[in-house]
């Protein structure tokens, strides 16, 4: 049971865990190293990581531990499954409440497949119906609300805070037939009213809400509106305008990976949108909140030790060199191809450093990488106008810190939690 006492309550904020169990990597081949090739996630770590967290959870035992949505690595029904009954089972059993909403890759996903050698074939994934029926446990069942038109859910977490879960996923949109599954993220009409409503209704409870949604809902970092839409809710400055209007001043967000908090709005009428990083991505990070009377403490931690490593020092140097082989493996299959190999190599490094910077938070740009990536993209020039123009512009602005800080923060509020 959740502590009505606020000076004592505590949160834990986990993302994007995308648990796969071992059941679906029938044979390890071709077929798992492409996908992972082309991927940025510690699939095969996933379950030992998220194992080493919920150990750490439950040493710290906050009141509350929220999941911000892409549970599994594709909507996989056995790794729901898993997720519910083994592997978050053992903070309810320590009688701590979780949440859970979905991500882009967890309800009627296409890409849910067995691994064999050199193939795959699909396997049974989960229809919103079913989502909600296995995570019953998980906010489902709990909640005092249900929105009609999305997975969207209102819970309560203590006498004076409600839980606001807004499903913002497409996966109406998925198509079995040409195999995609759609990335972005939008609010319906018909759930921005039912957010409306229940904003009316804890108002008149006396209740504060806290938000969770798996997109982003305020722009982290320049230009990602340009390079990478689908990281935000569709029309994402009208929807922050929405939530700050109705005081929705907290949203916890994950889907891009990274620790990184940004705000929009002015002071009196605010939000903040606080992204936690992945489970399976360095640098491997979970946030801890504090809420003590109107102030809000956000700390950082991060999984330091799984079975496969020895150290937090190798855990950590295996994770960042996963992510950086991954993006560089991303940026090639993005380049033109004439763009000559030696190039693209230095076009990942480059691309490499501003994205693991920008994962971390609180990023800081090196004295001397502005004149390491000046050289990169006058070699790229030649081949490429345009990706030498958006190289430039994208590892500046990863690696561009907007405020406020992105780890450690204190957030004053005008009212308790």
């Amino acid at each position: 049971m959740v502590q009505n006492d606020a000076s004592a309550w505590k949160m834990a904020v986990i993302s994007d865990i995308h648990i796969m169990a071992p059941e679906l990597l029938q044979e390890e081949g071709e077929a798992f190293h492409n996908y992972v090739s082309h991927d940025r996630k510690m699939l095969r770590e996933s379950p030992d990581l998220l194992k080493a967290c919920v150990d750490k959870l439950l040493k710290v035992h906050p009141n509350v531990v929220l999941v911000t949505g892409d549970l599994t690595k594709d909507g996989e029904k056995l790794f729901h499954e898993y997720v519910a009954q083994c592997l978050l089972k053992p903070l309810r059993d320590a009688g701590i409440s979780v949440y859970v909403i979905p991500g882009n890759h967890d309800v009627n996903n296409p890409h849910a497949v067995v691994f064999l050698k050199d193939s795959v074939q699909r396997t049974e994934t989960v229809t919103p119906e079913g989502f909600a029926q296995c995570y019953q446990n998980y906010g489902y069942g709990q909640a005092i609300a249900r929105d009609d038109h999305s997975l969207s859910y209102v819970a309560q977490l203590n006498d004076a805070t409600r839980l606001l879960a807004i499903d913002a996923c497409k996966y109406e949109e998925n198509d079995f037939d040409r195999n995609i599954c759609v990335t972005g993220g939008r609010i319906k009409p018909e759930t921005m009213e039912f957010i409306r409503r229940q904003v009316a209704d804890a108002e008149q409870h006396g209740c504060r809400l806290l938000t969770m949604m798996h997109h982003g809902l305020v722009r982290h970092w320049k230009w990602q509106d340009k390079f990478m839409a689908d990281y935000l809710v569709d029309n994402w400055k009208k929807q922050a305008k929405a939530f700050a209007e109705l005081n929705l001043n907290i949203v916890f967000t994950g889907h891009f990976h990274a620790q990184d908090i940004a705000s929009y709005g002015k002071e009196n009428k605010q939000v903040y949108d606080i992204e936690t990083g992945s489970m399976v991505s360095y640098p491997l990070p979970y946030r801890l909140i504090t809420f003590t009377g109107q102030q809000m403490r956000i700390t950082t931690d991060y999984i330091r030790q799984i079975p496969d490593c020895q150290s937090a020092e190798e855990l950590q140097a295996y994770a960042r060199r996963f992510a950086e082989e991954g993006i560089s493996t991303i940026a090639k299959s993005i380049l033109p191809k004439k763009v000559p190999d030696g190039v693209v190599r230095e076009i990942g490094v480059v691309l490499g450093k501003a994205y693991i910077a920008h994962l971390a938070g609180d990023e800081q740009i090196p004295a001397d990488y502005p004149a390491e990536l000046k050289a990169v993209c006058k070699k790229l020039r030649p081949y490429s106008w345009k990706y030498a123009f958006a190289l430039n512009k994208l590892c500046k602005y990863l690696f561009t810190d907007i405020p406020p800080a992105d780890n450690e923060l204190v957030i004053e509020t005008n009212y308790a939690y």
